[in-house]
């Protein structure tokens, strides 16, 4: 633990933690994200993926949870430096700096997939990790123009869920779902034209959910890679549903039916 406190906004060091909360770019560069706050700092430490944690002065005691996580460098900050790398506007004293957990392996998302198309709402983002987590989903795919799931806003709705799931970013969605199909994978798109939802169906081992932009849903091009599309009824005014909620609806008739097929 480096017990010497960081004073200076121009300290090298606080200039580059400043830059990962700002930028995707920073943290592929450096490798690295900001969990910011108690809860995520918790989850951090909790599944192994923190690599440093940066403390604001007047919290040096407060954090129960780090007793026994030595391990882990802790480096002190004057408050007003800490404030300056935080993205919330109420700072809670700590955050912790993690491997940017993005991988290229297919392999790594298991059976239960979900896959994002140009979802933009960072906060859609999280909330569908969330839901992935709370739902027994496996892996998250997504492309490059989809919201980045360790920006500040999307981790915060995450609620610590990215920690435990596999991510992968991929600049060839269409190349990934035909691998998918070859691994046998049901890959399901919502689609206005598409079959009832709830009609009964035969259903595979390997599911894949796509979740479309929240304006223009999913692009024809991935649409294409759907082996089935289904409408979600629509029984009053509204034309389509908030992306993460039509995702969590999908998530959880899909366990719904293996709680009830075992």
């Amino acid at each position: 633990m480096n017990t010497e406190i960081i004073t200076s906004l121009q300290n090298p060091q606080v200039k580059k933690w400043r830059l990962l909360n700002k930028s995707h770019a920073e943290r592929v560069s450096q490798g690295l994200f900001c969990a910011e706050g108690e809860h995520m700092a918790q989850e951090a430490v909790q599944t192994g993926k923190a690599a440093v944690l940066l403390i604001s002065e007047k919290y040096t005691d407060k954090f129960a949870f780090l007793t026994g996580c030595a391990h882990v460098p802790v480096h002190y900050l004057a408050d007003h430096v800490f404030a300056s790398l935080c993205d919330a506007k109420t700072p809670q004293g700590i955050i912790a700096l993690c491997p940017y957990l993005e991988s290229t392996a297919l392999s790594a998302l298991g059976s239960r997939v979900v896959c994002l198309n140009a979802v933009q709402d960072p906060g859609n983002v999280g909330t569908i990790l969330r839901t992935m987590d709370a739902a027994g989903f496996t892996g998250l795919l997504f492309d490059e123009k989809t919201a980045d799931p360790f920006s500040p806003k999307a981790l915060r709705a995450s609620m610590g869920s990215i920690f435990r799931l596999p991510v992968v970013r991929t600049s060839d969605l269409s190349h990934a779902l035909d691998q998918l199909q070859q691994q046998d994978f049901e890959i399901l798109a919502g689609d206005l034209s598409g079959a009832p939802f709830f009609d009964p169906r035969e259903r595979k081992e390997n599911t894949c959910i796509i979740i479309g932009n929240e304006g223009a849903g999913i692009s024809p091009k991935i649409k294409e890679k759907a082996t089935l599309r289904l409408k979600l009824p629509m029984m009053g005014g509204a034309e389509s549903l908030n992306a993460a909620v039509a995702a969590a609806i999908m998530m959880y008739d899909d366990l719904r039916h293996r709680l009830t097929n075992p």
